[in-house]
């Protein structure tokens, strides 16, 4: 029983599996609407990997439900499925060269790409010659993503893939990525723990929190949102859209427009200036007022409304703040939320301390 040859755009992977590991216990029902980058989101031991096994037909159990296009495949072995799966320790064949990885993946393939093309679109042409074996982890992880491409499986799971890549490396190999996909039409499931990664890459996003689907959505609305776990993360943040107004050589500066608002951010390059900007914006880093502060080093200031505020770990709170059309998040100590007295609709001065750059153009 083979799935369809063709890649399964549109399609739907519906799946119930339950896996119990000691005191954890994970039960998950998916519902995923392939096309585009579906990402899988959570902190590390919420069962995301162990999914991708799942649905690759690597862990398998006879209660497990799966079905895809139509048919049950919970049954399937690994190699009738033309899922791809890769790891985060890129599993290449250490025998064989770089060339020889390629080539032994794009025997399964339609002949999309050509492996000396791909190599290049990916950053590794310089290393087709080299054995398997002697390469970095990052290196491996390229070439993995690589082999799995030139297979052209009906879809592609990627356990995160560039976790071995430093902050700079991953953002270009996400935009990589997510133009390789838009040519091939292959869908793909992202497993990360970084928000700026799923934020380029991912059209819809799946949390995971304790072995459960917390929610799914457009990782804008998500990240956003106060009532998920992800707001009692230290980390909690929103990414916004952005475009530049002005780049000031002298002071590597470039001031960004956010609707009718603009934010002066330090940069030492200048974007590029036709493109979108995402920047990130962690609710710790931002200072509310409800006047205007005066006589400060704070000077970037967005005017918002309040949305909501919940507490969302002891003595903190998270502030949900409307900036336009896209969302803000503010975390403040619970003391001061009661001594601002705020309430819903009420103009706050929110001062942003620190942004960073996620992605242009």
């Amino acid at each position: 029983m083979n799935l369809p040859a063709t890649h399964s755009q549109g399609h739907v992977l519906c799946l119930h599996a339950r896996r119990e590991f000691g005191p954890f216990t994970l039960d998950c029902a998916l519902t995923l609407e392939l096309g585009g980058i579906i990402g899988l989101f959570g902190p590390s031991g919420c069962g995301k990997s162990t999914l991708l096994r799942i649905i690759a037909g690597l862990d398998r159990q006879a209660g497990d439900r799966l079905q895809w296009g139509g048919r049950e495949c919970g049954a399937l072995l690994p190699e009738a499925r033309r899922i791809g799966l890769v790891f985060q320790d890129s599993r290449l064949f250490p025998h064989l060269s770089v060339l020889g990885n390629l080539q032994l993946a794009a025997r399964k393939g339609r002949g999309c790409w050509q492996p000396e093309a791909l190599a290049a679109r990916l950053g590794f042409v310089e290393l087709l010659g080299q054995p398997a074996h002697a390469l970095s982890g990052g290196q491996r992880q390229r070439v993995a993503l690589g082999r799995a491409l030139l297979a052209e499986p009906d879809l592609l799971l990627l356990d995160e893939p560039f976790s071995a890549l430093d902050r700079r490396s991953r953002i270009q190999q996400a935009h990589v990525l997510k133009g390789l996909q838009q040519e091939s039409g292959i869908p793909m499931v992202f497993v990360s723990h970084a928000m700026e990664e799923v934020s380029l890459l991912c059209d819809q996003l799946v949390l995971l929190a304790a072995g459960r689907v917390e929610a799914q959505g457009k990782p804008s609305e998500l990240f956003a949102r106060p009532d998920l776990s992800l707001a009692s993360r230290d980390d909690a943040a929103v990414m916004l859209d952005a475009t530049l107004a002005h780049y000031d050589d002298d002071e590597q500066m470039a001031t960004l427009q956010l609707g009718d608002q603009q934010l002066r951010v330090t940069m030492t390059h200048v974007p590029d200036q036709a493109g979108l900007l995402q920047i990130k914006v962690a609710g710790r880093d931002v200072v509310i007022a409800t006047a205007p502060i005066e006589h400060s080093s704070l000077t970037n200031c967005l005017v918002t409304r309040l949305q909501t505020e919940r507490e969302v770990r002891p003595g903190q709170t998270l502030l949900q703040l409307a900036l336009g059309q896209q969302i803000l998040l503010a975390r403040i100590t619970s003391r001061s939320a009661r001594r601002l007295a705020l309430v819903p609709g009420q103009h706050i001065y929110a001062y942003i301390k620190a942004v960073s750059l996620v992605s242009e153009g």
